[in-house]
């Protein structure tokens, strides 16, 4: 486009806007809080998808059934299920501990390697292999 071009296409629109930017990218980050509002007000008018998205609605995102937005966003969010777990084998430990009772080599080892390892951290040990924390659980107690 040459100059002559580019004075009609500017001409023939109602809102002369003239931008500068010396080869500069033209970004919202670079505006003040009061132009950008003022900026995103202006697009928010013809599109209908800014528009809900300044009212805080997330476009295109439904959850059953749901339109996921800002507030309720928190409700969609998965809760971990291996707390669940943890803390079941932390109370069954917790009462054998508290009851006193001893471990015995034969109830070790019909136990699995995860409640052995739940055991050890009760009195603070540590091993990579089923025979060996069982010998460090029995030498502890």
């Amino acid at each position: 486009m040459n100059k002559e071009q580019k004075a009609q296409f500017f001409n023939q629109r109602p809102n002369i806007t003239t931008v500068k930017m010396d080869g500069k990218k033209l970004a919202l980050a670079n505006f003040s809080q009061e132009e950008k509002k003022v900026v995103m007000k202006r697009i928010a008018e013809r599109d209908p998808v800014m528009k809900e998205g300044l009212n805080g609605i997330l476009p295109g995102l439904k959850i059953d059934g749901k339109q996921v937005t800002r507030d309720n966003i928190k409700d969609f969010e998965l809760k971990p299920k291996t707390e669940k777990v943890k803390v079941k084998e932390e109370k069954i430990v917790e009462k054998e501990v508290e009851s006193g009772e001893k471990y015995t080599k034969e109830g070790l080892e019909k136990l699995g390697f995860k409640e052995l390892k739940v055991i050890g951290r009760k009195f603070n040990t540590t091993d990579r292999s089923k025979k060996g924390l069982i010998e460090e659980i029995l030498e502890l107690q």
